[in-house]
């Protein structure tokens, strides 16, 4: 039994089939996915919630390719930008161009200094910082990413770069982000191009739903536990209707942290606690269709709160796919996280997709012209947040287990805010059961 239906999960119950399990997967909402859906209206695809992967994680790309789904790979070469002083400053992730791969305007000369510094503990532990968080930083993961640089760098560049970086990358805070967490942030914004799917990023989970009995709409509401034993899932339409139990051997629940114990009762001591310490930052995507052709660069480009942006960062098509527009037509995304999603984030539809066009109108060419389609897609529990003590976390999660015998965690809370930490932990819940039945 799999509880929950976004990524980590239904990595979980993809590796587990593939080994011999039959799997069930319960639902609650009316598709799967989570916060990596896609919906098509009036000829656009849009990205609910996660927008790319990362090119350098392999996992992704090969479970991509086992489910079919490879021929919609697309990695871009476009130009990525970060706005200062009302201009876009370039960069292109991975050049083998010094002058191009960072967005030196942005950072201006003072900050070449203040990024050197940085960039020195970057490369010093290279291999240390990747989306798994496999190796600690010794002590990156003791303070928070805004005492980190207050050492090291300007407010200016902590205004104008760092956060915007972090936001962009890991969705919080400088204040609330660990110092480790920062660093990947750099990795992940500066060192990985981002990818794809044809149809939409929504491809994915559901190819891997396709290769497991899924039951939407289900809302799990017990697992029942005998002798420190999972033994059975109960269960009700989420419409209303009888309960049902399902009987397991093996359980995985891949729901965000606050939800957990409210299925699963109470857990370990490690996990109990790891769960209270667990902290969300919210989330909200303003996708806005045009049937004209937007100009300007494709993004993603970064916008700083010192800009007077709102918004966290923007993206049009181009940066995917064409395949996400009718023809002759454009696509835009603005992603908001953090501080400034919060005092957002309860307005009314129409009012954020006015608010997003005008904040899209600053930084593309839009030459007056009005979206033929909007959607805005909001998420409370947007995505965990690396902050301080958070490797310490989630090690002790590893070793100590969930406290039940036959039931594992997984979600990106117990490794990264990533696509990518979604679906690591999915599998490795399920190689923690050592995958043959």
């Amino acid at each position: 039994m799999v509880i929950g239906g976004g990524l980590a999960g239904l990595a979980a119950g993809y590796r587990l089939s593939c080994n011999g399990w039959d799997v069930l997967v319960l639902e609650k909402e009316p598709g799967v996915g989570g916060r990596c859906r896609t919906s098509e209206a009036g000829g656009f695809q849009f990205d609910t919630g996660v927008q790319h992967f990362r090119d350098s994680y392999d996992t992704t790309l090969k479970t991509a390719i086992e489910t079919g789904v490879s021929e919609g790979l697309r990695i871009p070469g476009g130009e990525k930008g970060i706005v200062r002083d009302g201009k876009i400053s370039h960069f292109v992730p991975r050049s083998p161009n010094p002058f191009k791969l960072l967005p030196w305007r942005s950072a201006g000369p003072a900050g070449l200094v203040d990024l050197s510094s940085v960039a020195f503990q970057l490369l010093r532990r290279y291999r240390s910082y990747n989306v798994r968080f496999p190796d600690w930083w010794e002590h990156g993961d003791l303070e928070t990413a805004e005492d980190f640089l207050s050492k090291k760098t300007t407010p200016r560049f902590r205004s104008t770069f760092a956060g915007p970086v972090s936001l962009y990358a890991c969705g919080a805070e400088l204040g609330a982000l660990s110092a480790s967490g920062f660093m990947v942030a750099l990795r992940c914004t500066f060192a990985d191009r981002t990818g794809v799917l044809n149809g939409g990023m929504g491809t994915l989970p559901g190819a891997m739903a396709r290769h497991l009995d899924v039951k939407t709409d289900m809302s799990a509401s017990e697992v029942v536990v005998e002798r420190g034993a999972a033994v059975a899932v109960k269960a009700r339409p989420t419409a209303g209707g009888r309960s049902r139990s399902y009987r397991a051997d093996l359980v995985v629940c891949a729901v965000p942290a606050p939800l957990v114990k409210e299925v699963t009762g109470d857990l370990g001591e490690v996990a109990g606690r790891v769960i209270e310490e667990v902290s969300y930052s919210p989330a909200m995507v303003v996708n806005l269709g045009f049937t004209g052709i937007v100009g300007g660069g494709p993004g993603p480009v970064l916008l700083p709160a010192a800009e007077r942006f709102q918004a966290s960062w923007i993206c049009t098509h181009e940066s995917k796919a064409f395949e996400y527009v009718p023809d002759g037509g454009s696509l835009v995304t603005l992603v908001y996280a953090g501080d400034r999603c919060s005092s957002l984030i309860g307005e009314e539809d129409w009012v954020l997709a006015e608010r997003a066009l005008e904040e899209a109108s600053r930084v593309l060419d839009l030459k007056g012209m009005l979206p033929a389609r909007s959607r805005v897609d909001r998420h409370g529990l947007g995505r965990p947040v690396v902050s301080p003590g958070h490797a310490r976390r989630v090690q002790e999660l590893e070793d100590a287990g969930s406290g039940i015998d036959n039931l594992a965690l997984a979600g990106d809370w117990t490794s990264s805010p990533t696509l990518e930490g979604a679906m690591t932990s999915g599998f490795r819940a399920a190689e923690r059961f050592g995958l043959r039945p």
